[in-house]
């Protein structure tokens, strides 16, 4: 994760030069602690903690589906997630050290919030020192609790809810032995909810792995489940691999078969492929034929690919891999989801600023974008456009969720050049 210092600076000096005084702010504060082009739009000022936050507003989006794009804050963040924190009925956003109360919707107006910060959080070679954030409740006290990772100081910790607005949260850390490039929420129990957490670690030599919740009476809330002696690589999934109807590991160079025991048997390694430095790695039915493939993206480089699973007479799989588009880079972060509603599930994906600042295409324009497949047998891919050429990319999650509840699909993307909700307009 640690970038090329020297020549980042110079080159933040010379672009910040070129830019109005407050375009360029400190780290953690509503200003971006990035430069960005000239024509990036002036951070909003800061809500009141009684007032909503003063959105900017503008059309997204291409004739697919119509959005509107909120600019909901200009600082440092790449994670975020989106969870009902105050238990009112109305989901909100947590994204690095704030969370965003939804306030109740007025006619015409769109989504309305409010900001407060939660906790303080280091700031590291140009990095706030969050990859990461999951929301589930941890003591099991009825409040949701807040799980981030990050590759420096606590690579793995849950931050505990006060229940006591305007109280900073408490930190109880997880792991220290690696990195954590980022994690997610799974279904390794196989219960239809996803409650277990798989992170990626950094380090090859640290074991692969998941972790349950133990309880309300337990001393330490967190039961670790390794699954392998050493990780494999940049990136992770789960997911049904071979059919059987459980939640498998995939990992960049093979996939582990869950055992009928998932926290006692033994996981058995398959070492069938080599993607690359991938960001997360979804099982998907891509062409119908009713047997798994794979979906996922490199992080830091170009390419988003599908590998098509092909068994033979005897069972032996083997592996296809298929292009979907290699256009731009570093879409570190890739969600699958109905988006438009037809029932079949797209990819949605950008462009992260800044995953490195020397990796391919870094310093090329950010963007978010979503896949549909237009053939059944997914040869070919419609690439269509929420933003392009602004200061709004991928960051590190990209949920899909309505936000706002009104019978579509909203996307939020966080980056180190802000935090913006695009509203779907289908209903």
């Amino acid at each position: 994760m640690k970038g090329q210092n020297g020549a980042r600076r110079q080159f933040l000096k010379s672009l910040a030069a070129s830019l109005p005084a407050a375009a360029v702010g400190c780290p953690g504060n509503a200003a971006t602690s990035d430069a960005f082009p000239p024509s990036a739009p002036a951070p909003p000022e800061r809500a009141s903690a009684r007032g909503a936050l003063p959105i900017e507003t503008v059309a997204a989006g291409d004739d697919a589906i119509p959005f509107r794009k909120h600019t909901l804050d200009l600082g440092v963040s790449e994670a975020v997630t989106v969870v009902d924190m105050n238990r009112d009925g109305r989901l909100d956003i947590v994204s690095g050290e704030n969370w965003y109360e939804q306030l109740p919707p007025r006619p015409r107006s769109g989504p309305r919030f409010v900001k407060h910060k939660f906790r303080q959080l280091p700031y590291t070679d140009y990095y706030l020192e969050d990859l990461s954030d999951l929301a589930i409740d941890v003591n099991g006290d009825g409040y949701p609790d807040v799980v981030s990772c990050s590759y420096w100081s606590h690579p793995l910790a849950w931050w505990e809810n006060p229940r006591q607005p305007g109280k900073l949260w408490q930190e109880h850390v997880m792991e220290t032995g690696s990195p954590v490039e980022f994690a997610f929420l799974v279904d390794i129990l196989n219960t239809g909810k996803p409650r277990q957490l798989l992170p990626q670690f950094g380090r090859r030599d640290f074991p692969l792995t998941w972790y349950e919740l133990a309880g309300k009476e337990a001393r330490d809330p967190w039961i670790s489940h390794e699954i392998s002696p050493e990780s494999y690589g940049h990136g992770i999934g789960a997911g049904d691999v071979n059919g059987d109807g459980r939640t498998d590991i995939i990992t960049p160079k093979g996939w582990f078969e869950a055992p009928p025991d998932p926290r006692n048997g033994h996981w058995i390694f398959h070492a069938e492929f080599d993607l690359g430095a991938t960001g997360f790695i979804y099982a998907m039915d891509v062409n119908g034929d009713g047997v798994p493939d794979l979906v996922t993206s490199l992080g830091h480089d170009y390419g988003i690919f599908w590998y098509e699973q092909k068994r033979d007479r005897t069972g032996k799989r083997t592996w296809v891999k298929h292009l979907i588009d290699n256009g731009w880079s570093q879409a570190h972060a890739m969600t699958i989801a109905d988006l438009n509603g037809d029932g079949r599930p797209e990819l949605i994906t950008g462009k992260r600023y800044y995953a490195h600042e020397h990796d391919p295409g870094a310093n090329e324009p950010l963007g978010v974008y979503w896949y549909e497949a237009i053939d059944a047998g997914g040869s070919e891919w419609r690439r269509h456009l929420l933003d392009y050429s602004t200061r709004t990319g991928g960051g590190m999650q990209i949920p899909v969720v309505d936000i706002d509840g009104d019978g579509d699909l909203d996307v939020i993307v966080a980056g180190k050049s802000g935090l913006f909700l695009f509203e779907n307009l289908t209903k």
